[in-house]
């Protein structure tokens, strides 16, 4: 009865009934569609009603300046008509607007739209500059469809591609300073504005909701599916990235730790992807020997110290902890940069390292990860989404990318972004950082170690990167054997309640660059179930002590 009274106050009725009946019959979780999602989500009359007699506090002018010439504005002027929130006028005359409202060609509005911005203009104790919202399409049938379910804001993705679209609102002194976009409607005219917005901005990793710049999380426009094309495509011009790699010049030590317990065959693919197809060769290669019984794997280790200096074997005699054996690996290690790096990966992009290198280089960085590749060529790793799967999983697992094409997420497996956390297997950041935020916690010997520590380096301020522009197989061989023994399956439980101790208020408040509409049960980047995910699922780990 009292795990039944906890279900219900955490779940309440509906969720809990229907998880029972998941689990009675074994039900598979079916993904939602974006017809019966926004079904569900729809707003009723009576919400309008309500919505329509609040008195705010503070009731700022707003000008509406829309970019529709040569389109038929009908629907886009309809929808301003049958805005809740009243004071607005035509953008011309901007001089007394506290806000401006910019809509490009083919967009219409929600009825709550400026309702939500004034909302929270009032709620918030800090000044805003810019608010953006969710989208979705309207298909040639007029069916809406292709929801654009947006992260909080992410300057390094704003700077490959406009993901923020073509609805925003801006604090009109902010606009003068940034400089209006032009009245001659172009293709990236909004997202050159948007970019100087952003670089008059303070960019603070961990305060995405508390910044200047804040994200809706709730479909607030529509666009005709011919409008804002170039908003869903990456630039044609190289990224920051893989301009800075192509420099020349003196290159930083990089010290590559792989963990490795026998499995010789993945670790010669390892070394000879690093040895024959990347080219950044200013390298130290350390092989963190824990545990091998196999002859094959030490006549590996002569063979690779005699045939390649940069080789090192460093013996790790205890148990297997992979937080100490790389807290002992970046111990011994020489170089600047510090690449941890499983035995089962293989480098496919000759500038994936360099690239890494030079994002991790940036002071604000604290770790950057690459896209990583099962040998099928679907995504294993493309950045680690915090509370998926109840406490964190890898975005995209198992998609192939191009089921994407043309679809909002797609630019997130294009572009340089931000993400919660990486995973170990590749990660890259500066040894000097590694030292000053503790190294990995070594209570969590096997899970969530990575996302801890990138957790942390959040919390002091630096960014996470995933960068798509560095690509690698990761095979993901089992060279620990199955969680399945009484002392491995106690030993998991113990780190996820050390996990949600340590971090329950982050996984409270969801992963800022994964939208609050999407599933953490289901396929990533699909619609969320609100009957069933009414709770975040890390929830039942709350009380695996009961």
């Amino acid at each position: 009865m009292g795990r039944l009274r906890r279900y219900l106050e955490d779940y309440g009725l509906q969720g809990t009934v229907a998880t029972i009946k998941d689990r009675i019959f074994r039900t598979p979780q079916a993904e939602i569609s974006y017809e019966k999602w926004a079904d569900r989500s729809r707003l009723s009359s009576r919400d309008y009603a309500r919505m329509a007699k609040e008195v705010f506090a503070w009731q700022p002018a707003i000008g509406v300046l829309a970019h529709a010439e040569g389109t038929d504005r009908t629907a886009f002027l309809q929808s301003l008509s049958l805005q809740i929130y009243r004071f607005f006028r035509a953008g011309k005359d901007y001089r007394d607007l506290d806000y401006m409202l910019f809509a490009g060609p083919g967009c219409s509005l929600a009825p709550d739209l400026l309702y939500q911005c004034v909302k929270l203009l009032n709620e918030s104790l800090d000044e805003i500059d810019l608010i953006y919202f969710d989208s979705d399409r309207i298909g040639p049938d007029g069916r809406k469809e292709n929801p654009a379910f947006r992260p909080d804001y992410d300057p390094q993705l704003l700077s490959c591609v406009n993901y923020i679209g073509n609805v925003f609102l801006v604090r009109t002194k902010t606009a003068l300073e940034a400089g209006f976009p032009s009245s001659d409607w172009k293709e990236d005219e909004y997202h050159k504005f948007l970019k100087r917005i952003a670089s008059l901005e303070e960019d603070i990793p961990g305060r995405e909701r508390q910044g200047r710049i804040r994200h809706i999380p709730r479909i607030l426009y529509h666009e005709a599916d011919t409008a804002g094309e170039s908003s869903a495509r990456k630039e044609s011009i190289p990224s920051k990235a893989a301009a800075a790699a192509s420099e020349d010049g003196e290159e930083a030590l990089i010290s590559v730790l792989i963990p490795n317990r026998d499995h010789a065959d993945d670790l010669k693919r390892c070394i000879l992807s690093l040895q024959e197809v990347n080219s950044c060769r200013n390298l130290e290669i350390l092989i963190l020997e824990n545990g091998s019984r196999e002859k094959e794997t030490f006549s590996l280790y002569e063979a690779l110290r005699k045939a390649d200096p940069r080789v090192k074997i460093l013996n790790w005699d205890r148990e297997f902890n992979y937080s100490a054996i790389n807290n002992f690996g970046a111990a011994n290690a020489a170089g600047d940069y510090l690449l941890f790096l499983n035995n089962d990966t293989a480098v496919i992009r000759e500038d994936s390292l360099r690239i890494l290198r030079d994002l991790a280089s940036a002071p604000g960085t604290g770790a950057v990860g690459a896209l990583l590749l099962y040998g099928n060529e679907t995504v294993q790793h493309a950045g680690v989404i915090l509370g998926y799967g109840g406490i964190a999983g890898h975005a995209f697992q198992g998609e192939d990318p191009t089921d994407w094409e043309g679809l909002y997420p797609s630019l997130l497996l294009e572009n340089l972004h931000n993400v919660s956390a990486v995973t170990g297997a590749c990660l890259m950041m500066r040894r000097e950082l590694f030292l000053k935020a503790g190294g990995f916690d070594e209570e969590l010997a096997v899970t969530f170690n990575d996302v801890d520590l990138c957790l942390r380096l959040r919390r002091m301020g630096f960014r996470i990167l995933e960068a798509p522009d560095a690509r690698l197989f990761h095979y993901e061989s089992v060279s620990r054997g199955a969680e399945d023994s009484p002392e491995k399956i106690e030993r998991f439980h113990s780190e996820i309640r050390c996990f949600v101790k340590k971090w329950e208020k982050e996984l409270a408040a969801g992963d800022p660059f994964y939208n609050p509409n999407l599933t953490l049960t289901g396929r990533s980047f699909s619609c969320r179930d609100m009957v069933r995910e009414a709770k975040a699922p890390c929830l039942k780990y709350l009380h695996m002590e009961d």
